[in-house]
């Protein structure tokens, strides 16, 4: 991500083990596999042409985040997920988010409402196009760099844990109709920011991740 900008591209970049807990947690929102399902890693690595340290990590991070469970003598299950969890990530995001822009209200520039604008210039892109994919990644790097602005870890390892999950979550989940609606405060969220008005960024950024709960 952001390889237009060396300096910034390791700070952005996935894992593979990121990666491949991505591509499991999709299978489990598409009902690929259920709670109680066991996740053998031998499978995994052969599926994904991989071996099976990364897939191992993978799983770690998913048991980091309760969408996992290792049992003795079972091995890795899957846990159940709900709605309600969804809704409960999508409100850890919204303070995220919101400490996020306290941090960058403290050292916003020109240089970086400059970037801030290219960066929705892809939104805006995709958005024409009603390309949904396209649209949720360049959206989710403006996020992204929000958290690279506060420039505070362990904020960005929060952000890291629920973005995995809301993620994947949209990519199963969304259809054009929640993109229209979450881009309305979206919109609203990114004008706000750039015109230095941090509190009201704040409230337009929990108004479009709330639309995005669909």
């Amino acid at each position: 991500m952001f390889n237009h900008q060396s300096e910034h591209s390791d700070y952005f970049r996935e894992s593979l083990p990121q990666s491949i807990s991505k591509e499991i947690l999709r299978k489990i929102m598409k009902g690929e596999l259920v709670p109680g399902d066991k996740i053998v890693e031998e499978n995994i690595a052969s599926e994904l042409e991989t071996s099976r340290a990364p897939v191992r990590e993978a799983l770690y991070l998913l048991q980091v985040n309760g969408i996992v469970d290792r049992i003795p003598r079972k091995g890795t299950v899957v846990k159940s997920f709900t709605r309600d969890d969804i809704s409960d990530y999508i409100e850890v995001m919204v303070h995220i988010i919101q400490y996020g822009i306290v941090g960058v209200s403290r050292v916003w520039n020109d240089t970086h409402k400059e970037k801030w604008q290219q960066l929705y210039e892809d939104v805006l892109t995709y958005y024409g196009r009603q390309d949904l994919i396209h649209y949720q990644h360049s959206a989710e790097l403006m996020l992204r760099y929000v958290m690279y602005l506060a420039d505070n870890k362990a904020l960005m390892r929060f952000y890291e844990e629920a973005n995995q999950i809301l993620n994947v979550f949209a990519q199963v989940q969304w259809n054009q109709e929640t993109m229209i609606q979450f881009h309305k405060q979206f919109a609203k969220f990114v004008e706000a920011l750039a015109e230095a008005n941090f509190e009201e960024a704040k409230q337009f950024a929990r108004y479009a991740l709330k639309e995005g709960e669909v």
